[in-house]
């Protein structure tokens, strides 16, 4: 999580592990300032020294089948009863994305 004025937070750090990759959830709901920006980051180790790769030399490529990488980073957003969902996540005319 990134805010405003750019202090990072990780809110989850993930040990991949094939059989434990549906969801993750935080202990606590966070709540966010407006103007946070939520970011997925993920790096991988394609090394001889990954016990779990079976070949170092391969190049790995974004895809569905599961020789592929598949990382996609999504999250889930709550908000109260009261707020109209219709209109809650779309930006008016000439409102810039904060970075």
């Amino acid at each position: 999580m990134a805010s405003r004025i750019m202090k990072i937070e990780p809110l989850l750090r993930v040990n991949y592990h094939f059989h434990w990759q549906m969801s993750y959830r935080l202990s606590e709901p966070r709540f966010l300032r407006a103007g946070t920006e939520l970011q997925a980051v993920a790096w991988y180790d394609n090394s001889k020294a990954n016990a779990h790769n079976p070949n170092a030399q391969a190049e790995v490529r974004w895809g569905e089948q599961t020789y592929d990488e598949m990382m996609v980073g999504f999250f889930d957003v709550a908000v109260p009863a009261e707020v109209d969902k219709q209109h809650f996540f779309i930006r008016k005319k000439g409102q810039q994305q904060v970075r």
